[in-house]
């Protein structure tokens, strides 16, 4: 059975590629035990679900950025990078 660094690891990856069989087998059984490490797993499916989607989102073109923010926004990449 995995510990919980190990298995959220594995949560991460379950993401992008199919696990072993006997690897979905452990995670599984360590869910079941850990709340923590199902709660992670609940989050990482969320935010996945809602990155996709997000990026999925396209702006209108004609959409304009106010004045105010353009200038909040150069500030902030100013002083980010020191001028």
């Amino acid at each position: 059975m995995f510990n919980c660094r190990q298995a959220t690891l594995l949560i991460e990856r379950r993401a992008d590629e199919t696990l072993p069989f006997k690897t979905q087998v452990q995670l599984r059984a360590h869910l079941r035990l850990c709340p923590y490490c199902r709660r992670y797993a609940f989050q990482s499916l969320f935010l996945a679900r809602q990155a996709r989607a997000a990026a999925e989102h396209r702006v209108p073109a004609d959409v304009v950025l106010p004045p105010a923010a353009r200038q909040r926004i150069q500030q902030a990449l100013d002083q980010r990078l020191g001028r």
